[in-house]
Order: C-alpha cells, then sequence, then structure tokens
C-alpha cells in the first residue's frame, strides 16, 4: 500500500498522520483483506485506484456510507491528504467490501455541476455517522437535518467522492 497522505513534519497533527499511515492504515488493511473484516467492515472499507499520474496502484482504508449500488467517502483532514484528487475524473477503482471485491467507478462530486449528488451522498453518511454534524460544526434545522447553508459549509470543507458500484 502506497502512502498518499502528506507529512507535516513534527508537528502533533503530522505525528498523528504518520502514526496513522505507518500502523493504523496498515492494520486496518490487513484486517479489511481478512476473514476477520466482519469487525470493521460496517462502516470502512479498502478502496483500490491507480494514480493518474504515477499508474502505480494505491490501497486505502477509508471510511463510508452506501446509499443503494453508490458508495460514498468523505476524507478526513483533506488539506492534508492528496489521494482523493486523482477522482477529479472518474477513475475505475476496486473496493474490498463486506468481504467482497467490488469493481466501481468513483468521482469526486462537485456542487457546482452536482448539488443533488452532493446533497444525496452528505445525507447518507450524515445517517451513518451523526457525528460528522458536530465536528464539523454544521448547522441544522429544528429536526436535526443539515440546512442549506449546512450543506453548503460541507460540501466546502469537505470532499465528497462517489463509487458508483453494479450491486446494492
Amino acid at each position: 500500500m502506497k502512502d498518499q497522505t502528506k507529512n507535516a513534519g513534527t508537528s502533533k497533527t503530522g505525528s498523528s498522520m504518520t502514526f496513522m499511515n505507518k500502523f493504523v492504515n496498515p492494520l486496518m488493511s490487513l484486517i479489511l483483506r481478512s476473514p476477520a473484516h466482519g469487525l470493521v467492515s460496517a462502516s470502512m472499507l479498502l478502496i483500490s485506484y491507480h494514480g493518474r499520474k504515477t499508474g502505480r496502484e494505491y490501497s486505502l482504508p477509508v471510511q463510508y456510507a452506501q446509499a443503494g449500488k453508490d458508495i460514498y467517502i468523505v476524507p478526513g483532514m483533506p488539506e492534508r491528504k492528496t489521494w482523493w484528487r486523482n477522482l477529479k475524473d472518474p477513475l475505475p477503482v476496486e473496493l474490498r467490501l463486506r468481504g467482497q471485491s467490488v469493481p466501481g467507478t468513483a468521482v469526486l462530486v462537485s456542487p457546482e455541476s452536482a448539488a443533488d449528488a452532493v446533497r444525496a451522498g452528505l445525507d447518507a453518511y450524515i445517517r451513518r455517522f451523526p457525528a460528522f454534524i458536530s465536528i464539523h460544526h454544521l448547522p441544522v434545522d429544528a429536526s436535526g437535518n443539515l440546512t442549506a447553508e449546512g450543506l453548503r459549509q460541507a460540501a466546502g470543507q469537505s470532499p465528497l467522492i462517489c463509487v458508483h458500484t453494479g450491486q446494492p
């Protein structure tokens, strides 16, 4: 697995990113490829893709939410990571999803070109991970749903990746 995260040097965030990249990600990748995947595969999957410039294969464990045939991924700390930038244009990927190998096409969903897709993706992600709202300090309505302003803020703060698969 090729490391796709920028190292921030000796800062606290840089140290935690190094720990994630050197220890946690390889461990999660191992678990997701093993018969023990059920321990984490309800919320984690392994995404594999080829870099646009290098052609090298990369695999990363990521948190996901699913809505039908679509898988949504919101990279944590996107300003410190580069891998998701490979998905600005549709790119074939392979997912290790709940112990199965699943082909798909991943793309970075832009609020300017696909506002409905951004809403659907963020709604699915927030239903699966409600803490996303408080972590990102997003405004919600009286029912706890993301407001239009909250959607705008979330789309501006966090890239949203949609992987279209052929299976529910």
